[in-house]
């Protein structure tokens, strides 16, 4: 939330980034999340992510960074809730949402702002599969085992014939998000974002509750 009530936030946090690992750039037209984005993506490893509670905001938008995901049904939930803050996704959520689920339904999620459950999720194509929360950890450590035991070189050449067909987002897309997230902050924002706080939208309840609470408001 400090990055609505402060709008200088975002920019700071990226810069302390740079100057906590020197040698590393952000382009300028980006921020710190969606270079963080395709960084995690163009890893030469296979990074897999389970879910078994709540990802919103940029909690949902690094999940679909990952190469694959996985969701426990009736445990998780995704959403994308900064429409009813006023602003859009802007740490890659708008690009990745897309290039995962289709125009149709990033627009659907996005700008409806549900949280939704792991077999729609699955329908959507946000995840891999939803399996019972029970099977979730066994299935994932033995598919993240299996792949483990492969040659590294497996791992990293095949990630690169996968994308030679499904290429990466381009930094244009991510240019535009990044200019659309600072083009909506403002004053109605910040006195949104200070609404939201006061009704308990960041307490841990709150976060529970969280769609209720901003549709409240």
């Amino acid at each position: 939330m400090a990055y609505l009530t402060d709008p200088d936030a975002l920019p700071a946090a990226t810069r302390a980034a740079i100057a906590a690992a020197p040698g590393s750039t952000v382009p300028e037209d980006l921020n710190i999340l969606q270079a963080m984005s395709e960084e995690v993506r163009s890893l030469p490893q296979v990074t897999i992510g389970k879910l078994a509670g709540f990802a919103r905001g940029a909690g949902n938008e690094f999940f679909m960074y990952l190469d694959m995901r996985f969701a426990a049904i009736g445990k998780s939930g995704q959403g994308q809730p900064e429409s009813l803050m006023g602003i859009l996704p802007g740490g890659g959520g708008t690009v990745n949402m897309t290039r995962l689920a289709g125009r149709a339904r990033a627009l659907e999620l996005i700008l409806g702002a549900e949280l939704v459950g792991a077999e729609l999720a699955e329908r959507y194509g946000l995840i891999n599969r939803a399996l019972p929360a029970a099977e979730l950890d066994p299935f994932v450590d033995a598919l993240a085992r299996r792949i483990a035991g492969l040659r590294p070189e497996v791992i990293s050449i095949t990630k690169a014939a996968v994308d030679a067909v499904a290429p990466p987002i381009p930094r244009a897309a991510y240019a535009v998000e990044n200019k659309g997230l600072f083009a909506a902050f403002g004053d109605e924002v910040i006195e949104l974002a200070h609404k939201l706080l006061a009704a308990g939208i960041q307490t841990r309840e709150g976060e529970r509750d969280h769609e209720r609470i901003a549709n409240s408001i």
